[in-house]
């Protein structure tokens, strides 16, 4: 029967083209078009596979350090000053290289320089004998109230198959002339939405210009430094493999120069995290953690003033406590990562907090000890002798005033040992009496209205 269905179907197929000029010229006009629209459509298609099988793309997203070596490289080259959508960044990027423009000098005298940073466009350029297409781009990202979240930032690399060689060259050169001129250099990271960016490079702090408790630095330093080569005993004892340490004391006497300082040392850079940040929820803080740049330690400053036991001490704050426990800790924590926590009230933080594992190390920097006032006097006037440095150190009872109160009051007098000298009574009388009242790291206070 379907065999019948089919032969009578060709037969007035047949009988309608055979008889009737109309559908003869229909169904001529309809092939013509189609081999016109094929015909429209090859060069385009021949061009498009051509360009896929003879030559190489390579896309850089915004978020990856390279990103920023080959923007910063792109807008230096001669080709690159072409493009015409341009982006202005001021904060230390003019440390990055690439197309600087001298603004002036600020009132200290410092130079204020601007890195401009190509957004979009394209421009073909030549390199070591090579043809390259570069084009970069960047797209919006909105949240569903359609506010503004940022922008999703592309770079583009289009080159001969042939070329493919020089790509290690490149990376290399762009990568010298920007963050390798830097190399050496403490890195400061802070958030941008669920990724880091670079803040600010400073020298790394020479460990000798710091003065703490005892041996107080090169304690933790060796134990920073352990943890650094322990990632095989971790795992073949089944410990996670983290390390938290808990900075605990009066304001003023150095928990994050301390922090800063180890990281140096340790050839490790900083990722800084203020938890009372209004827009920090659980799952951001997650996404954070788990996209630490490497070889760069967590620090989270000050945690007593997000949470006062569980409890957050604002409205603003959309991080949980439990979030917080999770993220250092929980079962998706990653592992590989160093956690410094900074309190000036131990007894504002909840047990759970600092537990070991969150907090394996509690590290208590009290008020100056008289060694330490010794030692900071000797730091500012090496002629001293030493007898008298502690002499006058041994006036001011222990743990009365802050590091930065000392440092301050030298600062006062830098370069000047006999005024130093003949203030001290100002500073272990009245200083000390003030202090006691009422504790401050630094004599400057808050005028009543």
């Amino acid at each position: 029967m379907l065999h019948t269905f089919f032969q009578d179907f060709i037969h007035l197929i047949s009988t309608t083209f055979s008889g009737n000029a109309f559908a003869q010229g229909g169904l001529m006009l309809g092939i013509l078009g189609a081999v016109a629209a094929y015909l429209r459509n090859l060069p385009s298609e021949i061009i498009q596979r051509l360009k896929n099988r003879l030559t190489l793309t390579i896309e850089v997203q915004g978020d990856d350090v390279a990103y920023t070596w080959l923007t910063a490289w792109l807008a230096a080259q001669p080709q690159g000053k072409r493009l015409r959508h341009l982006g202005i960044v001021t904060r230390y990027n003019e440390q990055l290289g690439g197309h600087n423009l001298p603004v002036g000098t600020d009132a200290d005298g410092d130079d204020i320089t601007v890195r401009l940073i190509p957004l979009s466009g394209q421009t073909l350029l030549r390199y070591r004998g090579h043809w390259l297409l570069a084009r970069p781009s960047r797209e919006k990202q909105s949240g569903q109230d359609q506010r503004l979240l940022g922008y999703t930032q592309t770079l583009t690399l289009r080159l001969f198959a042939a070329s493919r060689h020089i790509l290690p060259e490149l990376l290399r050169e762009a990568y010298t002339a920007t963050a390798g001129a830097n190399s050496g250099k403490l890195e400061i990271h802070i958030p941008q939405y669920n990724d880091w960016q670079v803040a600010e490079r400073r020298k790394v702090r020479p460990l000798s210009s710091l003065v703490y408790a005892a041996d107080l630095l090169e304690n933790v330093l060796a134990d920073v430094l352990e943890f650094g080569t322990d990632q095989a005993w971790y795992a073949e004892m089944g410990i996670p493999y983290r390390r938290g340490y808990l900075l605990h004391g009066p304001p003023g006497n150095g928990k994050s120069s301390l922090v800063a300082a180890l990281a140096g040392a340790a050839g490790l850079n900083i990722c800084v995290l203020n938890l009372a940040t209004p827009d920090l929820s659980d799952d951001r803080l997650s996404a954070l953690l788990s996209s630490l740049p490497n070889r760069a330690l967590l620090l989270l400053e000050d945690i007593d003033a997000v949470f006062k036991g569980r409890e957050p001490r604002s409205p603003s704050v959309k991080l949980s406590f439990n979030g917080l426990l999770n993220a250092l800790d929980g079962v998706a924590a990653g592992e590989g990562r160093l956690t410094f926590m900074t309190t000036n009230h131990l007894g504002d933080l909840d047990p759970a907090l600092i537990r070991p594992g969150r907090a394996d190390r509690h590290i208590q920097i009290s008020n100056a000890s008289t060694a330490q006032i010794a030692g900071m006097l000797r730091r500012f006037f090496p002629e001293l002798p030493e007898a008298r440095a502690g002499a006058l150190a041994q006036r001011i009872p222990e743990q009365t005033l802050s590091m930065a109160r000392v440092q301050e009051y030298l600062l006062e007098r830098r370069g000047n040992l006999n005024a130093a000298e003949s203030d001290w009574a100002e500073l272990c009388v009245t200083e000390l009496a003030v202090a006691k009242a009422q504790p401050c790291p630094t004599r400057l206070r808050l005028q009543s209205a």
